[in-house]
């Protein structure tokens, strides 16, 4: 059957059940996928060890995908993250981007105003 299946980031919970912070609250957050930034319990290198793409900084993005572009024969899709479409970041990426000799940029992907709670629903094959 289609649909959304839930993981678990298997890492994340054996790191914060060593620590004592794995709980419901935690195992929700791992399978919603959300950011550990604004969970005070959580400690500082954690949240920078599994921050998510939208909290790393493009520069580091540009420079890895200009140091493998070496190695490319054609180009490369290098996918870029902002919170939000407008503003200092998303203006500092592409000039940088092509400083660095880079061909493209294949998506600059942007956080949703509103995230969709996600479901499967069941019996769709039934009659």
């Amino acid at each position: 059957m289609s649909g959304d299946f839930t993981v678990v980031n298997a890492s994340l919970a054996r790191d914060l059940k060593a620590r004592g912070l794995w709980d419901e609250v935690m195992a929700a957050i791992s399978i919603l996928r959300r950011s550990l930034s604004a969970i005070d319990r959580v400690p500082d290198d954690l949240k920078r060890l599994y921050a998510t793409a939208f909290e790393v900084d493009s520069s580091w993005l540009i420079e890895a995908a200009a140091r493998r572009q070496k190695w490319i024969d054609q180009g490369q899709s290098l996918n870029l993250y902002v919170a939000s479409p407008n503003g200092p970041p998303t203006r500092r990426a592409v000039p940088a981007r092509v400083k660095r000799g880079l061909k493209t940029t294949y998506y600059l992907r942007s956080q949703s105003a509103t995230h969709v709670e996600k479901s499967t629903i069941r019996g769709t094959m039934e009659n």
